[in-house]
């Protein structure tokens, strides 16, 4: 009975060792990697926007690549330009102050927002 106790006291130690561990991790993201966006109804004011497929709207305020993934058919630049990839590796670009449609049946991999 007592080999059996140490045996559960020791393999709990451990689980909870190795959760810690997990949960308190180092990475390698930071926060200087995450650009604010966040999905609406509308178009912001300053703001690089894709329109998704089923009616929400992402706005991007962050320079640089802004990691997304969806089916998205419009974009708005309410700010400066910036350019859509998908992930066969094709683009679109739209200019600072403009719009364009999307190939909304294209999955989006990320925008990058011109500076």
């Amino acid at each position: 009975m007592q080999l059996l106790k140490k045996h559960v006291t020791r393999t709990a130690v451990a689980l909870t060792l190795g959760m810690g561990a997990l949960i308190g991790g180092s990475s390698t993201a930071s926060a200087a990697d995450v650009h604010p966006q966040y999905v609406t109804y509308k178009c912001d004011a300053g703001r690089a926007c894709v329109y998704d497929t089923s009616g929400g709207v992402w706005n991007m305020d962050g320079c640089g690549d802004n990691w997304i993934y969806g089916r998205f058919n419009y974009a708005r630049a309410h700010g400066n330009s910036f350019t859509v990839y998908y992930v066969n590796k094709t683009w679109d670009f739209v200019w600072a102050g403009g719009q364009r449609t999307l190939d909304g049946n294209n999955y989006v991999e990320r925008v990058h927002v011109d500076c």
